[in-house]
């Protein structure tokens, strides 16, 4: 038997699916560890030690999922920001692409925000006393959170697995992978992710920056964040 000979192009993308890999599994394992979310309990009590300990995994997920995989390979691989979509260009039509998905989100989580079944979930902090410095603080860090997500999966995978693969077949393995990461949230979650995922893959190859997806993303995680609160009948905003 034959050992598959090595070729340097296939440094890039083995890089980003390990990383994506390893990141990935690092934040969700520690992001389910009752040992770890007990600690935070213990020092903040039940309902505060949630809160802080849903917002820490957040900015974990930053960094493990996608700002210290860029590093990685901005160093190993001697590239530019630009190369992973880390660019502000093709304004028109990117802004075109924001807010013409918003006026579909936005209407769609704003009914889908009152549903029960969405409820019993949203918004993950389950404070029923919110601040207004608390509603900012847990948009933040649902924004740095998205931004460590698609700087991975929008940038430097996507990006990386273009080359070798194919346009195609790059998006599929994305729209796959990113499925895959919604398989711990629940089955409807998980079957939406392949379209948006293909959807936001096509935009980002076709403006060259990942910001479009980032916002289309922000503009989801956010409203249904505020529309859920709002319509919760258990929480309040002092």
């Amino acid at each position: 038997m034959n050992i598959p000979a090595w070729k340097a192009e296939y440094l890039e993308p083995i890089l980003a699916i390990a990383l994506v890999t390893i990141g990935f599994s690092i934040y969700h394992f520690a992001s389910i560890s009752e040992k770890l979310t007990q600690s935070y309990k213990d020092k903040y009590g039940e309902t505060r030690g949630h809160t802080k300990a849903t917002w820490f995994y957040r900015y974990l997920g930053a960094m493990t999922i996608g700002i210290i995989p860029a590093i990685i390979m901005l160093l190993v691989l001697d590239k530019n920001l630009s190369d992973y979509g880390i660019a502000f260009q093709n304004h028109d039509i990117s802004l075109y692409w924001i807010f013409g998905l918003a006026l579909i989100i936005v209407p769609m989580n704003f009914f889908n925000s009152k549903k029960e079944k969405n409820l019993a979930f949203y918004p993950n902090v389950r404070e029923k006393e919110w601040t207004k410095p608390m509603v900012a603080k847990n948009a933040f860090t649902w924004c740095a959170y998205l931004f460590g997500y698609e700087l991975m999966f929008r940038g430097l995978l996507l990006f990386a697995t273009v080359p070798l693969l194919g346009e195609w077949p790059a998006i599929i393995l994305n729209a796959a992978l990113y499925a895959l990461v919604h398989v711990p949230k629940n089955l409807e979650e998980t079957i939406g992710a392949v379209p948006l995922g293909i959807i936001l893959c096509l935009i980002t190859l076709t403006t060259g920056t990942i910001w479009v997806a980032f916002f289309v993303h922000i503009t989801l995680a956010l409203s249904n964040f505020f529309f859920s609160l709002k319509h919760h009948p258990e929480m309040k905003v002092n």
